[in-house]
C-alpha cells in the first residue's frame, strides 16, 4: 500500500510551479491512467520524478485530500494557487463522463502548447535584453571608474569643454554622488512593482499598457487569442456549459482586459446573443478580437464544428506568433545596436572633442 513519504521538503520562495511542471504532471497522469494505472498510484509514481520541491508538496497535499475520501477535482479546489479554475472545471467534466485521460491529456497537450509560446516570446527577448544589460553595466563603470579618472586632465585646462564633454562629467558626477540612492531607488521601484503588479488594478493598467505598445501589442494580442482559442476547444470538448466556458476562458487569458472582455461577452450570451455579435458590441473597432477571429467563430456558430474551428484558430495564431515574433526581432536588435551606439558615439566624441581643444590650446 503506498504512503506519503514523509521526508522533509524545504520549499524556498523562489520555488515555483511551472506551466512545464504542470503539464509534465497531466502528461505522466495520462500516460499511466490509460495502462489502467490508478490516479492515486499515478500520483505516488510522479512524486518519486519530479525535482520541484512546491511541486512535490502540493501533490503530497493533493493526495492527502484524495486519500481523505474528496475527489480529484474536489482535492485541487483546495489548492487554488496551484490548479486554476479552468483546470479544475475540465478534471470536473472527466470524473463525470468518465474519461480523465483525455481530460489529462487536453490538458497536457494544451500547456505543453503554451510553454513552447512562451518560449519563444522568451526567446525573441534575450539578445535585446543581453545588450541593453551589458549596455547598463559598461554605463556605470564609464560614469563611475573611467570619467572620474579623465576629469583632472579637463580641470587644469582653462578651455571651455564642449557641450556634449560638460554633459559627461555633469552625469558622471551625479552617478558617482549617487550611487547608493539610485541603487536604492531601483530596488524599491523593482519591489513596488512586483507587489503592485498582483493587485488587479495595477495589473489591469500593465495589461493595456502591453496591448498598446508598438511591435508588442501585435505578438501579445495573437498569443492571447491562440490561448482563448484553445481553451475554447478544451472547454466545450468538456461539455462544460457555453457562459462558464466563456468566463473560464477570459479568466485563464491572464489578462484583465481580455477577462473583463469575455465576462461581457457570456453576460451578453447570457441575454440571448450569438457570441459574435457580443464581441462585435464590445470590439467594434476589432482592437482586441481580429477579424479572422470572429468570421472563425462565426462559421463555428453556422456548422456546429468547435472542435475544428477553435483547433484552426488556434494552430493560425500560433503561426501569427512565429511571424510576429520575428518582426519583432527585426526590429529590436538594431534598435538595441542603436541604443548600444548612441552611448558610445556620446562617450567617444565627447572625450576627442575634448582632446582637441585642449591640444588646440596648448599648440
Amino acid at each position: 500500500m503506498n504512503t506519503i513519504d514523509e521526508k522533509k521538503v524545504e520549499v524556498y520562495f523562489w520555488h515555483k510551479i511551472t506551466t512545464k511542471g504542470k503539464a509534465l504532471l497531466y502528461e505522466h497522469l495520462a500516460n499511466l491512467i490509460d495502462w489502467w494505472v490508478t490516479v492515486v498510484d499515478a500520483l505516488y509514481s510522479f512524486l518519486e520524478k519530479t525535482n520541484n520541491p512546491k511541486l512535490y508538496k502540493e501533490i503530497q497535499n493533493l493526495l492527502l485530500f484524495i486519500e481523505s475520501g474528496d475527489s480529484f477535482s474536489i482535492s485541487m479546489k483546495k489548492l487554488p494557487y496551484t490548479f486554476d479554475k479552468k483546470e479544475i472545471a475540465i478534471v470536473e467534466a472527466g470524473e463525470s463522463s468518465w474519461t480523465m485521460q483525455r481530460s489529462f491529456s487536453s490538458l497536457a497537450r494544451q500547456l505543453h502548447q503554451q510553454e513552447d509560446l512562451k518560449a519563444k516570446v522568451k526567446w525573441a527577448l534575450t539578445y535585446p535584453i543581453i545588450i541593453l544589460v551589458f549596455l547598463i553595466f559598461a554605463l556605470f563603470v564609464i560614469m563611475i571608474y573611467v570619467i572620474p579618472k579623465l576629469r583632472p586632465l579637463f580641470e587644469t585646462t582653462w578651455v571651455e569643454l564642449p557641450f556634449s564633454t560638460r554633459t559627461l562629467i555633469y552625469t558622471s558626477e551625479f552617478f558617482s554622488n549617487n550611487i547608493v540612492a539610485i541603487i536604492f531607488v531601483i530596488f524599491i521601484w523593482f519591489l513596488a512593482l512586483k507587489i503592485y503588479r498582483k493587485s488587479y488594478s495595477w495589473k489591469r493598467v500593465f495589461d493595456d499598457l502591453f496591448l498598446n505598445l508598438p511591435l508588442i501589442w501585435d505578438v501579445y494580442r495573437n498569443y492571447i487569442i491562440s490561448q482563448i482559442s484553445s481553451n475554447l476547444w478544451l472547454l466545450i470538448w468538456a461539455w462544460i456549459p457555453i457562459i462558464k466556458t466563456l468566463k473560464l476562458t477570459g479568466e485563464s487569458s491572464n489578462n484583465a482586459i481580455y477577462i473583463e472582455a469575455m465576462e461581457m461577452i457570456a453576460n451578453s450570451v447570457a441575454s440571448g446573443n450569438k457570441i459574435t455579435q457580443s464581441i462585435e458590441n464590445i470590439d467594434p473597432r476589432h482592437k482586441y478580437f481580429t477579424n479572422d477571429f470572429i468570421q472563425m467563430i462565426s462559421a463555428w456558430e453556422k456548422t456546429s464544428t468547435i472542435n475544428k474551428v477553435c483547433d484552426k484558430i488556434s494552430t493560425q495564431y500560433t503561426r501569427e506568433v512565429d511571424n510576429s515574433i520575428w518582426i519583432l526581432v527585426k526590429w529590436i536588435e538594431p534598435l538595441a545596436i542603436a541604443i548600444a551606439w548612441t552611448f558610445v558615439l556620446w562617450f567617444a566624441f565627447s572625450i576627442f572633442a575634448a582632446v582637441i581643444k585642449i591640444t588646440e590650446l596648448v599648440g
